[in-house]
């Protein structure tokens, strides 16, 4: 005996077949569960503006926390070298979103200041010691981050 659907019946049917069909294609989440995660949502994740390093410059600032070898965590840390008269970075421009914070690390050969514009941030560089100041970047604009004994420019630090 043969079986047969009526014209009605198969279109009936059809949409309920391909959600099946459908929902076997699923985003792959292996834990079973039906919530979506981020990247199966559709809608973008937001991600921090990156900095360009300065080729062979230090990376100076990072999305994500960071920490120094003290074991401070911020938003952004600045790492500073000044050795044999030279600063690096050296003129780097550092973005930083309202609200961060920023860490300054720096170590020097010679006694040095490093002072941070504007925030009035300031770190006495001792030769072959590491100091570092922590703060919150809560003033827009930008900001010069220099050696005030050498007049050397590190950084421009830029909140927005």
């Amino acid at each position: 005996m043969r079986s047969t659907l009526t014209r009605g019946a198969a279109t009936a049917l059809l949409p309920t077949l391909g959600m099946l069909v459908l929902a076997g294609c699923g985003g792959g989440n292996s834990s079973g569960s039906s919530t979506p995660s981020p990247s199966d949502s559709g809608t973008p994740t937001s991600t921090l503006p990156t900095n360009t390093p300065t080729p062979g410059a230090p990376n100076t600032g990072s999305p994500s926390n960071t920490a120094d070898p003290s074991g401070e965590t911020a938003d952004v840390t600045i790492t500073v070298t000044v050795a044999n008269g030279k600063v690096n970075p050296s003129g780097a421009t550092i973005k930083v979103q309202a609200g961060q914070t920023v860490l300054v690390t720096a170590t020097s050969d010679a006694a040095e200041e490093l002072h941070i514009h504007g925030y009035d941030k300031e770190l006495e560089l001792t030769p072959g010691k590491t100091a570092s100041v922590k703060f919150t970047a809560n003033m827009k604009g930008t900001f010069e981050v220099e050696t005030h004994k050498s007049g050397k420019l590190v950084a421009k630090l830029v909140v927005s």
